[in-house]
């Protein structure tokens, strides 16, 4: 069956890091639509087109024959998590979540500040705004921890180190992934 793969995490958690290990995946990515149309990767008053450019770019890939659909974003909260679900089930896909880690809060900020680093010195045509602490730890009060009744097929988290944790409501032995050929990805839905 054909997936919609749900990345849920803070920045600086490593969930572009994670999907960027499936090149065989049909991503779709706030973050890319910013620094691919807007060249930034924040600012408020782009985030109306943003938002409406990330769904209508949903829409298409979750329509098309790609056999995993991932979406690449932040998805803390619960509302947005099962707007994605009925997506997934109006397309026939099957939802999964990934949860990436949360904790040591510290160390992810830091990530997360170093991550604009390396954008702002790999990506120069593309501003760069900083992340503020205050604004981290509002995301960080608007996390509803994932729960296996919200509808996914699957949960599973992610350990610091990307290695994937099947939570208890996974099935156990799942198939290992075959390795793909990485393909060209398309300019709006990956960085």
């Amino acid at each position: 069956m054909k997936r919609l793969i749900v990345l849920v995490g803070l920045p600086g958690s490593g969930k572009t890091a994670f999907q960027n290990r499936h090149p065989e995946w049909a991503v779709v990515s706030r973050d890319a639509i910013r620094r691919g149309i807007f060249h930034c990767n924040h600012a408020p008053e782009y985030e109306d087109v943003v938002d409406r450019v990330f769904a209508a770019a949903l829409v298409e890939v979750i329509g098309s024959d790609a056999e995993v659909v991932c979406v690449d974003d932040l998805n803390l909260t619960c509302d947005t998590r099962v707007e994605l679900i009925e997506l997934a089930r109006l397309a026939g896909r099957e939802a999964v979540v990934y949860v990436m880690p949360f904790e040591p809060l510290d160390e992810l900020f830091s990530r997360a500040q170093r991550n604009l680093e390396r954008l702002s010195a790999s990506e120069p045509h593309v501003r760069v705004a900083d992340l503020p602490r205050a604004r981290f730890e509002e995301l960080v009060g608007s996390y509803d921890p994932v729960d296996v009744r919200e509808g996914f097929a699957r949960v599973a988290t992610i350990d610091v180190l990307g290695a994937e944790e099947a939570s208890a409501a996974s099935p156990k032995g799942a198939p290992r992934r075959r390795r793909v050929e990485k393909r060209e990805p398309l300019p709006l839905f990956v960085p």
